[in-house]
Order: C-alpha cells, then sequence, then structure tokens
C-alpha cells in the first residue's frame, strides 16, 4: 500500500508524516491546488499511474474554529464542496483502489437527536448554524465518497472524528479550533502577563482526539473497516470548555485568578458527545496531548500559523 495524504501541511497531515515516513506521498498546496480541477486530476494521475499510490487519505480541506465558521459560512461551503469533487472525481476516474475521507462530528444535527451520536443521525436535520456551510459540504462528500466507492466496489469510506489538537495546529486566534486557540491564548497571557479570556461561560462539553491518535485509527480502518459507511472515530470522554482551561492554565502556571470569561463571545453547541466504532483504542491522555502541543508552539512560534 503506497499512500498519498491530501493537505499534509495540516494537522493530521503532519501526524500522518511522523508514522508513515518518507516512503509515502504527502501533498502541499504548492504541489497542486485543489481548487482548480484540472491540476488536481494531473497530479492524481501522476501519483497513480507514475508513482505507485493506491490509497489517498483525503484530510486537505478549509477549516477553522467557531468565529471562523460564523465570518464565512458561504466560503467554507463554496471551497470544501469544490475541494472534495475535484479529489473524488479524479480518484473515481482512476480507480484508485483505497479512499479515506476526513469528516467532522460538526455534520450531525444540531436538534431532535439522541446522544451518543451515531452515523444514522447525520441527515435527519440540519447542522447548527454556527457552521453549516462547512458542515454541509462534509455532510455531502461523505455520500459522495459511499457513492462512488460502491459504484467502483472499492475500499472507499469516510471517518467521522471529533476535535482535532495537537502539534502543527492551526493556532490563529481568529481561525483556530477550541485548544490551539486556548492554548495560543494562554501561551500570550503568560508572556504578557495578561488575563487569560475564555469565550462564553466555560460550560460547553466536548470530546478531543489528539492528531497522532487519529492516524491511527484511520491506519487500523484502512486494513480492518471495510465498509462504505462511515467509521466513527471517536474519544468517547467528554471535558468541559472549563476543565480545558484549567489544563492548560496548570501546565503553563498560569493561576486560576486570571481566568475571565466573556460572555459576549459565542460559545457555540452546549454539548455533541459521539460514539465510537473503536471503543477500545488506548488514547493518549489529554493532559500529555496539551503539554506536547504547548510546548511544540512555544519551540516554534516563529513559524507555526498564528
Amino acid at each position: 500500500m503506497k499512500i498519498l495524504v491530501t493537505g499534509s501541511s495540516g494537522l493530521l497531515g503532519n501526524a500522518f508524516k511522523s508514522i508513515l515516513g518518507d516512503e509515502h506521498v504527502f501533498h502541499t498546496r504548492k504541489d497542486a491546488d485543489l481548487l482548480d480541477s484540472k491540476e488536481t486530476h494531473e497530479y492524481l494521475a501522476y501519483q497513480v499511474n507514475e508513482n505507485g499510490v493506491d490509497t489517498i487519505i483525503h484530510a486537505a480541506a478549509i477549516v477553522g474554529g467557531l468565529q471562523a465558521n460564523l465570518d464565512g459560512n458561504d466560503r467554507f461551503f463554496a471551497e470544501n464542496f469544490e475541494i472534495n469533487s475535484n479529489v473524488m472525481r479524479s480518484a473515481f476516474e482512476l480507480k484508485v483502489d483505497n479512499f479515506v475521507n476526513i469528516l467532522s462530528t460538526c455534520i450531525f444535527p444540531h436538534e431532535n437527536i439522541t446522544y451518543p451520536l451515531t452515523k444514522d443521525q447525520i441527515d435527519i436535520g440540519p447542522p447548527h448554524p454556527s457552521n453549516s456551510g462547512y458542515a454541509y459540504a462534509k455532510r455531502l462528500g461523505g455520500h459522495q465518497t459511499k457513492i462512488l466507492g460502491e459504484v467502483l466496489g472499492k475500499n472507499w469510506f469516510s471517518v467521522v472524528p471529533t476535535n482535532l489538537y495537537g502539534p502543527h495546529d492551526n493556532f490563529n486566534l481568529r481561525t483556530s479550533h477550541l485548544v490551539a486557540g486556548m492554548v495560543h491564548r494562554a501561551y500570550l497571557c503568560k508572556k504578557n502577563n495578561e488575563k487569560f479570556v475564555i469565550w462564553g461561560d466555560g460550560s460547553p462539553l466536548r470530546q478531543f482526539i489528539y492528531a497522532e491518535d487519529l492516524a491511527k485509527m484511520i491506519l487500523w480502518a484502512l486494513d480492518n473497516w471495510k465498509s462504505n459507511d462511515h467509521f466513527m472515530a471517536v474519544n468517547t470522554k467528554e471535558l468541559s470548555v472549563m476543565e480545558v482551561a484549567n489544563i492548560i492554565c496548570d501546565l503553563l502556571d498560569i493561576p486560576e485568578d486570571d481566568i475571565v470569561f466573556d460572555p459576549d463571545k459565542p460559545k457555540g453547541q452546549f454539548r455533541k458527545p459521539a460514539d465510537s466504532d473503536l471503543p477500545d483504542f488506548e488514547f493518549k491522555p489529554f493532559r500529555e496531548g496539551v503539554k506536547e502541543t504547548i510546548e511544540w508552539l512555544s519551540n516554534n512560534y516563529e513559524k507555526a500559523r498564528t
């Protein structure tokens, strides 16, 4: 099996680099603009026909945190839809044996659901309006993966992970996801002797998965899942935003008195726990993963996505 990972400069892509090594192919935007259908097809055709790639892990996407989605729901839908269509259409025409599409638990409806979330509930209602553009593009990509895989009779499926975090994340204060954004704000709070501001009231609950853990689960699924149904890659443990903040503050020696809440900022959906298709997986402890994330940011701040 020779694997090509799209979007390899991102959080999950870098995790695959750490695990897989140099014998595989790691796509970046410099290699091919996946918003360009012709460029995408030429790049993938070369990798499949000339370089021996038989497996694509499609991790490339336009992503961002709560504020980024609120600011650009239209862009998040249009560009993710286009990227998915270009990559999957080419992979289909090239009859790629194995194709893994990365989704997100944000694709689930935000009302009239039961917990834990299961894959059969994905299409029973609209996603949360705060990230509907991204969620609908990902939902459609999930259906496209399943349909094309069934037509080909190949090992094509989508993976639904919970909130990712780890080294190489996007730490931009406006566009980052929850853990990376909080780590960066806390890092600056410590450096500048300022207050650590938490959006909302700290009550929302989330499930988190370290990027390398997700990469390992996906590699397991490539060999063992053998189904066109979505694969739920979930760490079922829930942590509140306040618990996450306390762990980060403890690791950075930030006093509890320096934590303040900003009720004017959006806090997102209260909770959305999901079920797992690999419940016995041994996950990296959250505190350990956050410690490694903080250390990576501290050591790579000048080149990190901030």
